[in-house]
């Protein structure tokens, strides 16, 4: 058994001054949480690029997604009968033979200013989105939910590209427009192949929608979009996609 001396006193083996530098000392511990610090802020930017990357994949995805929808209401949309419309030699809005998806910003300024002999018409667009569904009566329902920033301008509609699943709230919004123009695509008809011939009109129309929204200070949409409402963000191209529809008739 050792005594009391030896049990307090240090080690006869360890050199004087030893046990004085036996642990860390201050300078070496602040370079080591230097290190680690370093190495924490290296990880998280790391994480955050990655889930920058991601969310900005699901949002173009969503877009994407968004356009095509449109897409296939084009190219589905019943009746889509332009010689019956145009019987008179010009559009009539009341036969109601174009959907509205496919009708021309010229056509839609009819859409707008004709009273139908039924008493219908003429359709009042909203200049913004319509933050609720119109009532029964009114005669807008039949487009909704679409709207025009004014005369002469392409259909609109809200496109929400993010929908927050735990706030609830749209954190992202887009705006999706839908611009339909007469391709005036002919060819010679087969009855009278003579030189000279009238040309039958194919009845053609192209179609462009693009989904424009912003998303952590870049705007991807057109110019007038993104100077509209996101004027201080950077400026890319916004998700767009074309089709061509032949009339039915």
């Amino acid at each position: 058994m050792l005594s009391p001396k030896r049990q307090t006193s240090p080690h006869r083996c360890i050199p004087p001054g030893l046990s004085a530098r036996a642990g860390f000392t201050l300078v070496e511990i602040v370079i080591a949480l230097a290190v680690l610090g370093t190495m924490a802020a290296g990880v998280y930017l790391g994480f955050n690029s990655i889930n920058t990357y991601a969310v900005s994949t699901r949002l173009y995805s969503e877009a994407l997604t968004a356009a095509q929808n449109q897409i296939d209401l084009i190219l589905s949309k019943e009746p889509f009968d332009t010689t019956a419309a145009y019987v008179s030699g010009t559009f009539n809005p009341c036969l109601h033979k174009i959907p509205v998806e496919l009708l021309t910003p010229a056509e839609l300024d009819l859409v707008a200013s004709t009273t139908c002999s039924d008493g219908s018409g003429p359709v009042t667009f909203p200049t913004s989105a319509p933050t609720s569904t119109p009532a029964a009566s009114a005669y807008y329902p039949a487009y909704y939910p679409y709207y025009r920033t004014g005369a002469g301008q392409p259909l609109q509609k809200q496109a929400f590209i993010y929908h927050d699943p735990v706030s609830g709230l749209d954190v992202v919004k887009g705006a999706l427009t839908s611009t339909v123009s007469d391709t005036g695509m002919a060819m010679s008809p087969y009855a009278n192949t003579a030189p000279g011939a009238t040309p039958s009109p194919l009845n053609t129309r192209k179609a462009n929608v693009s989904v424009n929204y912003a998303y952590r200070n870049s705007c991807y949409g057109t110019a007038t979009y993104c100077n509209t409402y996101w004027p201080t963000a950077k400026q890319a191209s916004p998700v767009s996609m074309d089709t061509f529809r032949a009339a039915d008739q």
